[in-house]
């Protein structure tokens, strides 16, 4: 098969779409011709781009920021060129190939929702163009969890095909040893644990009342928190850098998360909404123990107590209880637990992933 995937960036600023994007390029290309389309630059906007496969084709628009009203009609011109049996979307692609899939031809269109369906259309045109790609069959949308799933039924009244969101599992990286020293270092004492958020500092990922869970526990436990990701605003970094001890390290992004997330001795997502991070599927690969809050498909891939706690609600008092039954487990329980993670990753694994997008793909083409 000749396979376009499109996405608009692979940058920092950008998250687990795009981590999954490339992972899924790179194993689809290992049997199928695959190119990989992205509107922005890359030498501003590839914070993913050097871990793509020598064997996908890379296209970049080298789009400005802000609105292109170029850019429909290229897209449309770039699909008919390169001529692929199916399209496949990510994130705000599908609005942009609006013109692409109006015109009925041979070429399949599908569209993953990486998250929850209202929270990804945001409104507007962006929805009006899904509602229409979806209720006219020009494009497939593929949920991600059975919580996107129902998110989407909600939206649009269509029960989609549910594709798990994959990774490819964990090798030891030489990196892992950096990692580890960098997280000692951090930590206030010897004993003192060290709790793990990978995520874009924003409004979604919820951090400011992790921030003051964290704080607050450290007045009677030893923990630190270490927040690996960069800021889309100034304005919560400031919120943070106002609240926080020396128990908050602000350590920016990092290309290799999973040696984080290994050395550390949890890891915690305290987001308001999610469809399937890509960042728990990483944290299952290494055996990490994961606290969450109970939105998305968090709430499909978290069986609490045995893979993962999770948390009752997403306030500050929420994320600093189920932080506090993290605290209180034994050593036989958190080696369990880490092993029962560990375990959970199966279902999450890129291959298993793949295999599912070209089967769904082929049967569109038959």
């Amino acid at each position: 098969m000749k396979i376009l995937e499109i996405i608009p960036q692979l940058g920092r600023n950008g998250g687990g779409a795009e981590r999954f994007v490339v992972d899924l390029c790179n194993k689809l290309s290992t049997d199928h011709k695959v190119t990989l389309l992205v509107f922005f630059n890359l030498d501003q906007n590839g914070f993913f781009a050097k871990e793509i496969n020598s064997n996908v084709k890379v296209i970049s628009l080298n789009k400005h920021a802000g609105i292109d009203l170029r850019l429909p009609f290229l897209l449309r011109k770039l699909i008919h060129k390169e001529n692929p049996d199916i399209v496949h979307t990510h994130l705000r692609a599908i609005t942009y190939c609006l013109f692409a899939f109006l015109k009925p031809s041979k070429i399949k269109f599908i569209h993953t929702v990486h998250n929850d369906a209202e929270k990804e259309a945001d409104g507007g045109i962006s929805k009006w163009c899904r509602r229409f790609a979806f209720r006219t069959k020009r494009v497939t949308p593929v949920t991600i969890s059975e919580e996107s799933q129902r998110s989407f039924i909600d939206s649009y009244g269509i029960t989609p095909p549910m594709i798990y969101n994959g990774r490819p599992a964990y090798t030891d990286s030489q990196q892992y040893t950096t990692a580890k020293k960098e997280l000692d270092e951090l930590r206030q004492s010897v004993s003192s644990k060290i709790i793990l958020n990978v995520a874009r500092i924003q409004k979604q990922k919820n951090q400011i009342p992790l921030v003051k869970a964290v704080n607050n526990l450290s007045n009677k436990h030893q923990l630190d928190l270490v927040i690996v990701g960069n800021a889309t605003t100034t304005d919560i970094i400031q919120q943070i850098n106002n609240i926080s001890t020396k128990h908050i390290h602000l350590i920016g992004s990092r290309t290799n998360p999973r040696d984080y997330m290994r050395a550390a001795d949890a890891f915690c997502l305290s987001s308001i909404y999610e469809g399937m991070p890509i960042t728990l599927i990483e944290c299952f690969s290494v055996g990490a123990i994961p606290i969450c809050t109970p939105v998305g498909g968090i709430v499909n891939m978290i069986d609490d107590g045995k893979n993962g706690i999770l948390a009752t609600g997403t306030s500050q008092e929420e994320i600093e209880a189920a932080i506090l039954r993290f605290l209180n487990l034994t050593d036989e329980q958190r080696a369990e637990m880490k092993r029962n993670s560990l375990a959970s990753f199966t279902k999450y694994d890129m291959t298993t992933c793949a295999k599912n997008y070209v089967h769904l793909m082929q049967s569109l083409l038959q």
